[in-house]
């Protein structure tokens, strides 16, 4: 294995890590927010959300690089798709 093939495959494990400590986080903090009624949780809330967001960004990237598509592709499915 290649040193680039090397690190992305460290740097694609590294993101799912951060994927699931993020899901975790943000519902720890909802959970707070919402039986604590704290405001510092609700802040710590949509900053997960965002560093989840950005986590899954990255992500695509990679299902793209797997599927043998450009960087700059969208993934698949992506329009007409709703997330609240």
């Amino acid at each position: 294995m290649s040193r680039e093939e090397q690190f992305l495959k460290e740097f694609e494990a590294w993101v799912d890590s951060q994927l699931v400590i993020n899901e975790m986080a943000m519902t720890e903090s909802r959970r707070a927010v919402e039986e604590d009624k704290d405001e510092r949780a609700a802040d710590a809330y949509i900053r997960y959300e965002s560093k989840l967001d950005a986590y899954r960004f990255i992500k695509g990237k990679f299902e793209n690089y797997a599927a043998g598509k450009d960087f700059h592709d969208l993934p698949d499915g992506l329009f007409g798709q709703r997330h609240y």
